[in-house]
């Protein structure tokens, strides 16, 4: 396979507007961005922008019940088809379906948790999808669940942080165990008190996915966040739909959005995540989702540069691919063109032309990416 060329193309580099139009080639064979040459396809990018793809870093392929590889594949070509070539799943995708989805060009690249860590009598113990595997009651049980999420190849350590949940003493373990061996956490924590045993951990954990719903965060819990390093992923678009389902008493979407503002404003690294799913509590689309949760981080304070940071660039960086992220030479081929300029407007987004995965052309304009069931 030939290099390609997009050619007079607006480019936003993963951190910054290119507002002189240029051309950018890349070669299938290697999927890796190579300096411009000569190539047999030639793409015009009049009044269009390139972006590094996407990332989802909050995704679920798989049900609390159960899910077909079908349905993961299918949810799969939602992402793609939405300019998403890279997610994060959290939470308990069967690993058949991974080795398989790794290998399907219509997929993004997932990452995985393979399993979270919860305790006996916690509201995630009782999903289906939990299992035995993801009770973790001691220190003990955090030595050993870390050890089993290496040795299945999980890219990440996710941690369910609630009350009732693993005690202090559990969450410092599984992050020191997670560190020993060189991985990053991902802690969930939507109520307050559990983001504050979060942001306890020692060693400090990486990533705290999701916000408090019961009580905002305050500035000096904020300020704690921005000292130790820690990531935010707020998944404001799961959390309004928690808040709009009327299921969960003492939720709240303001104090979702006053912690994300708290955030923001002490400067916590925040990143595009949306926690979509499939069950039938609160549901979140695949794909689209990523368009309300930018939609969101707007009425937060973040402007759309930031914005596209944050579904660039920031989490190539700060989750440990930087191999891809960025429109430079020599780093992976993943883009995707939209019509129009989405630091200006950030629904162009919606205005999907072209999507490539490693260089290769994954979607074309011309299948239809809203309204889809």
């Amino acid at each position: 396979m030939a290099p390609t060329t997009i050619t007079n193309v607006r480019i936003f580099d993963g951190d910054k507007i290119n507002d002189q139009r240029s051309s950018i080639s890349f070669d299938p064979c290697t999927g890796l961005i190579v300096p411009e040459t000569d190539a047999a396809t030639l793409i015009d990018g009049s009044s269009c922008t390139l972006l590094p793809g996407l990332w989802d870093t909050h995704v679920h392929l798989s049900n609390p019940t159960a899910q077909s590889l079908s349905d993961s594949l299918a949810l799969c070509k939602d992402m793609i088809e939405h300019g998403i070539t890279t997610a994060i799943d959290c939470g308990n995708l069967p690993s058949a379906h991974q080795q398989i989805l790794q290998n399907t060009s219509t997929a993004p690249d997932i990452l995985y948790v393979n399993k979270f860590a919860t305790s006996t009598g916690s509201t995630h113990s009782k999903f289906q999808m939990a299992g035995p595997s993801s009770i973790v009651d001691t220190v003990e049980d955090a030595v050993a669940f870390v050890d089993e999420r290496v040795k299945q190849g999980a890219h990440y350590i996710k941690i369910v942080a609630d009350l009732p949940g693993p005690n202090q003493q559990v969450i410092n373990q599984l992050s020191r165990c997670a560190h020993a061996h060189g991985k990053m956490t991902i802690v969930h924590a939507s109520r307050n008190a559990a983001f504050l045993m979060a942001l306890r951990a020692e060693p400090p954990v990486s990533v705290i996915t999701h916000v408090p719903m019961d009580e905002p965060l305050t500035h000096e819990q904020a300020e704690v966040m921005k000292e130790k390093g820690i990531v935010s992923v707020p998944t404001l678009v799961m959390m309004e739909t928690l808040a709009a389902s009327g299921r969960f008493p003492n939720v709240s979407f303001v104090s979702a959005m006053e912690s994300a503002k708290a955030l923001h404003n002490a400067g916590v690294p925040i990143l595009v995540g949306t926690d979509s799913n499939q069950s039938t509590v609160a549901r979140v689309k695949h794909g689209e989702a990523v368009w309300r949760e930018m939609e969101l981080l707007q009425k937060v304070g973040l402007s759309n540069v930031e914005i596209l940071r944050a579904a660039t660039g920031l989490p190539a960086v700060l989750l440990g691919l930087n191999e891809r992220g960025a429109v430079k030479v020599g780093k992976r081929a993943d883009f995707v063109l939209v019509r129009g300029d989405p630091t200006t407007d950030i629904g162009a987004l919606k205005e999907v032309v072209g999507v490539w995965k490693a260089g290769v052309e994954v979607f074309r304009e011309g299948d239809a990416v809203t309204g889809k069931e």
